[in-house]
């Protein structure tokens, strides 16, 4: 009983320390980089290793689907939250938010995923949101404020507890319910929670607006997870998932900063072209 207790809590501890600084760094940065930053596999990588150490290669491939089909409701999460936000206060706008994730999360529990839909799914769901979401984005946000030490025991607990909890009875729950749970979305929750009360509705809009651009290099992580994990092994798999997150972050950032060179240099061939034409 004691090795589970400490078990237990070095889950939760480990997991904990990840998601709160991936966060603060997150909230640190830009909308561009801090969404790059929440969208690795802050809490679902902690869950998946530990879930590496009691569960079959099968049961993480098949738990990976499910995650890789819950990202696309996560983005339904984060178009809904970036919609309430500058209109609703903290706790309403996560409510209602999650709200719409629990219920399609709970109707995707019915359907039977294979890798090809839940690409299908993840590209509809996604297009959708960044097209609703539009007119939200944003290049900056405000300076960041010290950090309480309140709101960092807040999100370690939260973050650390749910996904320690659901690694614990993933063999009670199965594949579908575990692949769900451990993408929850506590690290966008407790983030748009705390800018919401630190900064303001339509700040928190724009920084989960930048998480939702981001979001689908997790998916890339997931489906990458899903595909090796029984030919290579969960490990090797998880080691190989994590590398493809990373290089679909790098080729976001690196795509996103030549579209931004295009455009300065459009803007400036247009102002040159306006100055010309009025001599």
């Amino acid at each position: 009983m004691t090795e589970t207790i400490l078990y237990l809590l070095t889950k939760v501890l480990i997991t904990g320390a990840t998601i709160v600084a991936a966060s603060v760094a997150a909230e640190r940065s830009g909308p561009l980089i801090g969404g790059i930053i929440i969208a690795l596999p802050v809490s679902a990588g902690p869950g998946y290793v530990f879930l590496a150490r009691q569960a079959s290669d099968a049961f993480i491939a098949r738990s990976a689907l499910y995650s890789f089909g819950i990202a696309a409701v996560t983005a339904v999460f984060l178009a809904v939250y970036v919609r309430l936000a500058p209109f609703l206060g903290a706790v309403a706008s996560v409510l209602l938010s999650l709200a719409v994730w629990s219920l399609l999360a709970a109707l995707l529990q019915r359907v039977e995923l294979f890798w090809w839909s839940a690409l299908l799914l993840n590209i509809a769901s996604f297009s959708l949101c960044l097209r609703l979401t539009r007119d939200r984005a944003s290049a900056t946000l405000p300076t960041a404020r010290p950090m309480s030490l309140r709101d960092l025991i807040f999100r370690a607990l939260l973050a650390g507890t749910l996904v320690a909890l659901v690694v614990t009875v993933s063999q009670v729950i199965g594949p579908r319910l575990t692949g769900s749970t451990i993408t929850f979305p506590v690290t966008l929750t407790t983030l748009g929670l705390i800018m919401h009360w630190r900064y303001g509705g339509a700040v928190a809009a724009r920084a989960l607006r930048g998480a939702l651009v981001a979001m689908p290099c997790f998916s890339a992580c997931a489906l990458a997870l899903h595909l090796l994990a029984e030919p290579l092994g969960a490990p090797q798999a998880l080691v190989a998932a994590l590398g493809v997150s990373l290089a679909a972050s790098a080729m976001f950032l690196a795509g996103d900063r030549l579209w931004t060179r295009h455009r300065a240099a459009e803007r400036d061939r247009r102002l040159l072209s306006t100055q010309g034409g009025a001599r």
